[in-house]
């Protein structure tokens, strides 16, 4: 009996650090499947939100935001085609950002930050669809507009963060 007793702890004290590695490794296992797939992650939606660059033909503000508007349009159809978005696009809606500025004051700067909206349905009071985000020199005509992955609002995420070449 005190034999049995004495081969059961020694066996038990045997094993206890071996199962501790086991779980160790299975941990860090773990975990390194968690940043190769987190990795994969981030860069997926790098690639979604890669700047896309164009020139404004338009000789108001207020057309060259519609001929924006109708880029991203384009944009995200091709998206929808392509299978990245969902939804039918109907139009798109572009603002000043970040809306508290006052749109009159910011239209009149030469570089404008604007919020887009690639519309897929209307409600009573506004829309949804797929966020946007542009940088456009009025002066120039130039712009560039990135689709938004992760936080469409100002508070920066640390993985994923609007292009600065779309005003991020």
């Amino acid at each position: 009996m005190i034999v049995a007793l004495v081969l059961a702890v020694g066996g038990t004290v045997a094993l206890v650090p071996a199962l501790d590695r086991a779980r160790d490794e299975r941990a860090a296992s773990e975990q390194r499947t968690r940043e190769v797939l987190h990795e994969k992650r981030i860069r997926a939606l790098a690639a979604e939100q890669r700047p896309r660059y164009g020139r404004l033909e338009a000789s108001s503000r207020a057309a060259a935001v519609d001929e924006l508007g109708a880029a991203i349009v384009a944009d995200a159809r091709r998206r929808v085609r392509a299978g990245a978005l969902e939804g039918r696009i109907r139009r798109a809606e572009c603002e000043p950002f970040p809306r508290s500025l006052n749109p009159e004051l910011l239209l009149a700067r030469r570089r404008v930050r604007l919020a887009c909206l690639a519309v897929t349905a209307d409600f009573e009071r506004g829309a949804l669809g797929h966020p946007y985000r542009a940088l456009v020199d009025f002066e120039t005509g130039r712009y560039a507009f990135c689709k938004v992955s992760g936080r469409p609002d100002p508070t920066p995420d640390p993985s994923v963060t609007t292009p600065r070449a779309c005003g991020g």
